[in-house]
């Protein structure tokens, strides 16, 4: 008995013992931890690629087109139509510049019945129509700007502003000597100051202050200087336009002399007209270090002279090259291509068109108003136009080797390279020492 009351008390505590382990208490339950539930893993997303900075353009050149003289001859190119389809074949080359400026060889007005025939003279809407050609500015300063008198140089520069051609080497308010603003983009400005160094009137338009007009003389030259330093302290690049010389001839001495100052005096470049003929493109190496093309004569853009020359003939009588109907140079003119560059280093690249005037006068005479028109030569298609007026050794015919010539025939790669010769720097540098001490002691006294 007291061996089987004994065996109980250890089975009772075997069986709790037991139902404690597969029962575990709910204090003992809670305080399991749940199992860990598996993390929840995001799609990697590549970045996408991020693109170069597209690097800025660089800017366009500011490019400026200088022709010759537009001549209103009667009754040739009287009517405004005539002018326009004179240069109709320019329009795709004029379309492509910044600005395209020409002189306006004339007076603006009716000329009297008994006018002297060497009188030029146009009426308003000759003028008006000018930016329909594509023209943007004219030069009024030379000889013909007085044939009507005061009546005719104010109505040119009125009808001018009205129609919205700029106008340089004239102005109403009195200061026809101030830079003009040809072109303006991105901060840079490309100006011109544009004179006639002599004038057909006599008397007061002889002297009028709405020209700029400036003789040959030191008084003259003072004024070109004086003008050519304002412009340069107002703008990134200035042209000098003069009207000057002697007709039918090569560009004479006295005026390539006032050129060769105006690039001294700050002119990038220097067109210069009233021979009527063209004259090769010379460069001036200035003392602060740029070489300055100067176009000695740009001869005519539109007129009726050279009207009974063609190719059998012999280009100029030599014994009167002043006989105006037979000088075949009278049709062929320039047209000064300057393109400004303020990129980097500063330059100027130049160039020239040549230009030919057809004019039906010269196959058929009996043609009352013969049609006029200017465009550019060829060297192939106009190959007799150019071996004929080779033939003349007193003639511009170095303009037809030179390399700046845009049209020029193309032989070899290396001839389609820009040449040396038609870029220039727009840095001025320094003066030597030695100018500098005589320049302060020159103020000294």
């Amino acid at each position: 008995m007291f061996a089987y009351m004994s065996r109980v008390p250890l089975l009772v505590l075997a069986v709790v013992a037991t139902g404690c382990a597969r029962d575990p208490a709910p204090s003992d339950r809670e305080a399991t931890p749940p199992a860990a539930e598996a993390p929840v893993v995001a799609p990697v997303v590549p970045p996408a690629p991020v693109a170069p900075a597209t690097p800025a353009a660089p800017a366009e050149p500011l490019r400026v087109l200088v022709g010759g003289d537009l001549i209103p001859h009667r009754p040739s190119l009287a009517a405004p139509s005539a002018v326009l389809s004179a240069l109709a074949p320019l329009a795709p080359l004029f379309g492509k510049a910044d600005a395209v400026v020409a002189n306006y060889e004339a007076a603006t007005g009716e000329l009297g019945k008994k006018a002297f025939r060497l009188a030029y003279a146009a009426p308003p809407a000759w003028l008006e129509a000018l930016p329909g050609a594509g023209l943007t500015a004219i030069s009024v300063a030379n000889n013909h700007a007085c044939d009507l008198d005061h009546d005719g140089v104010e109505t040119t520069l009125e009808t001018a502003a009205a129609s919205g051609l700029g106008v340089l080497g004239g102005d109403l308010a009195g200061d026809p000597w101030a830079p003009r603003t040809l072109v303006e983009r991105d901060g840079k400005r490309v100006c011109a100051v544009a004179w006639t160094t002599l004038i057909n009137a006599e008397g007061s338009c002889a002297r009028t202050a709405r020209l700029a007009i400036a003789t040959e003389n030191a008084a003259g030259r003072q004024k070109v200087a004086s003008a050519l330093h304002r412009a340069r302290a107002a703008c990134d690049a200035t042209i000098a336009i003069i009207h000057g010389g002697v007709e039918y001839v090569p560009q004479t001495p006295a005026v390539m002399a006032v050129a060769r100052q105006a690039a001294e005096s700050g002119a990038d470049a220097v067109v210069i007209h009233h021979p009527h003929i063209a004259s090769p493109v010379v460069v001036h190496p200035t003392k602060d270090g740029r070489n300055i093309p100067i176009f000695a004569s740009v001869g005519n853009l539109v007129s009726n002279q050279g009207e009974s020359w063609k190719p059998p003939m012999f280009p100029v009588l030599r014994e009167n090259r002043r006989l105006v109907c037979v000088n075949g140079w009278t049709r062929l003119g320039l047209l000064a291509d300057l393109a400004f560059d303020f990129e980097d280093k500063p330059k100027l690249h130049w160039s020239f068109h040549v230009l030919w005037t057809e004019n039906e006068h010269a196959d058929d005479r009996s043609i009352a108003v013969p049609k006029i028109t200017t465009r550019l030569l060829d060297p192939d298609a106009d190959a007799a136009i150019v071996e004929r007026l080779s033939d003349d050794e007193r003639g511009p015919v170095d303009l037809f080797d030179d390399p700046c010539w845009v049209e020029r025939p193309i032989y070899t790669e290396g001839d389609r390279r820009r040449d040396a010769r038609c870029e220039t720097t727009l840095v001025r540098s320094p003066p030597p020492p030695s100018h500098v001490a005589a320049r302060a002691k020159k103020k000294r006294r």
